[in-house]
Parts: C-alpha cells; structure tokens; sequence
C-alpha cells in the first residue's frame, strides 16, 4: 500500500493525507512507509523496543499533530519505534475514534513491559516522551 500511495501524483495523495488529518501528502507516504517498517519488524519476531527506524516518518506541522510536538527536534526520538506507535494511534482516533488500541498499548507498555531498569533497558529506549501516558489513549 505505501509503494501505490507513493506512486500517486501529489494531488491524490494530500486529498487522501487530509481524510486522515495530515495537509501534506508526502507526510503521510513516509508514516505509511514506517508503519510498514514497523509491521515487518513485528512480523518477523524482530526486536523492537530500542531499535532505529530505518525508515523514519516526516513529521507534519505541530498544528495538525499536537500529540506529536515532543519528537519535533529530537533525533533519539524520531530514530525510535514510540513515534511509529503514537502515529498508529492518531490513525487509529481517525478510523475509529472509539478504538481501545491506543488504551491495550498504553497497558501493555507500563504494566505488561519487564522491569529491566538494572540492565538499562526502559521506555526511554523505545522514545517515549514525558508525560506520554497522560495522554488520552
């Protein structure tokens, strides 16, 4: 899907990235490209909590991604899975604004995730931001 969606004039493609939020069509090909990174990763069994992204999503205008401002200007951030995650969830609230997905992560992450603090493994690996699980998920 993201290599049809990339293949589309730019036109197509900021009239479809605006259903979802996002003015930019190019914004939106590259978290369709992430989310497919981030898919694969998964799918394969891969480590995912403190891995690089190699294919890092751009970044839309603060305005239009709010729940996004943390990862403007960090690079550790932007390198991380977190992001991949939090724009899964503004994906989520726009098919589906009753989705519980974001709720399951936010369980998952703080109740579910291994105290492995000693071995300097945490969230802070994955790109979390302060105050991330204040946020309504």
């Amino acid at each position: 899907m993201s290599t049809l969606f990339g293949g589309m004039a730019e036109a197509d493609q900021d009239h479809i990235a605006q259903r979802y939020g996002i003015s930019n069509g190019r914004v939106f090909a590259s978290w369709l490209r992430s989310l497919n990174y981030l898919r694969n990763v998964c799918a394969h069994h891969c480590r995912l909590w403190n891995r690089n992204m190699a294919d890092q999503p751009k970044l839309p205008p603060i305005a239009e991604v709010p729940e996004l401002t943390a990862f403007h200007g960090n690079a550790h951030r932007l390198a991380r899975p977190f992001l991949a995650l939090c724009i899964a969830q503004h994906l989520m609230q726009q098919i589906n604004p009753a989705s519980s997905w974001g709720k399951r992560l936010r369980t998952l992450l703080l109740e579910e995730f291994p105290a492995l603090d000693h071995l300097g493994l945490n969230l802070l690996g994955m790109g979390v931001d302060e105050g991330w699980d204040q946020r309504s998920w």
